[in-house]
């Protein structure tokens, strides 16, 4: 397997100025930094995190969306960062992981100039016509901790594929910059562009959600596909995704009629 250099912390946090990230740490392995992040938010005073950003090369114990494992293996970094919500801005939490999305887009964008597909509502894929088209580039989770006397702590993890070639068993699943691009990347250029758009999105939300919302809807790969959606306790509807709606939640018009979902999995179809 390939092993990916991890990012200087002095490094980020010099190029990181100014941005509303003001503590920048780098380990070589956790548990989880998602998790690690949420347990000191429980510690702060008023259970409020802001700023923190934690990185690792390796998580023994990662999660993914509805309680899955997050593989964090060899050649991807896994990113989480701390943002406080008061408790005016609780009821937009379900756009964080896609303006996160949006972040990563950006980022991608400005180190390799290849512009990469969103899937609603955490993966970032391969564009069509590059080697390992449709296969996952980042995967993204939100996880929110609600503080005793109102908002809480977001903390958006982020897994950043860089490099995975060299992967013994291939990943048949995943992707990564490398093989997108052809050569290797610099991971403190990637994780400085990444958190920058970040800071950057995050200083417009909530307020900005209007326009936020209409550069996502832009940016979604999903919307205009036939796609199969699979809701809490398994039902399944199969339609075009017409829209994401003001609370983030895909729109798909399946054989019943609209059906709007904040939660669940879906599959971009190929018609035949």
């Amino acid at each position: 397997m390939t092993d990916v250099a991890l990012p200087e912390p002095d490094v980020l946090i010099r190029e990181l100025r100014p941005s509303r990230w003001r503590e920048v740490s780098v380990v070589e392995a956790t548990g989880s930094t998602n998790a690690d992040l949420v347990a000191r938010a429980a510690e702060e005073p008023g259970g409020h995190l802001d700023g923190v950003v934690l990185i690792a090369g390796h998580q023994r114990s990662g999660r993914g969306r509805h309680a899955r494992v997050w593989q964090t293996p060899p050649g991807q970094l896994a990113v989480s960062a701390a943002l406080a919500v008061d408790t005016g801005q609780a009821s937009a939490i379900g756009w964080l992981s896609l303006l996160t999305g949006l972040a990563v887009r950006s980022a991608v964008a400005r180190v390799t100039g290849i512009e990469v597909d969103l899937k609603w509502p955490n993966d970032v894929l391969v564009p069509d016509g590059l080697p390992g088209a449709g296969r996952k580039l980042s995967g993204i989770l939100c996880e929110f901790a609600p503080a005793r006397r109102g908002g809480g702590t977001a903390v958006i993890g982020t897994g950043l594929n860089l490099d995975l070639t060299a992967a013994e068993p291939p990943i048949e699943t995943a992707a990564c910059l490398r093989s997108m691009t052809g050569a290797p990347v610099d991971p403190t250029a990637v994780v400085v562009a990444y958190l920058r758009e970040l800071s950057a999105l995050l200083d417009r939300w909530p307020d900005g959600l209007q326009e936020l919302s209409a550069d996502y809807r832009r940016a979604c790969a999903t919307l205009g596909r036939q796609v199969r959606l699979i809701l809490p306790g398994d039902t399944e509807v199969i339609g075009e995704a017409v829209d994401v709606d003001a609370q983030g939640r895909i729109v798909v018009a399946g054989p019943d009629g609209p059906v709007a979902a904040s939660a669940g999995d879906v599959t971009h179809l190929r018609l035949r």
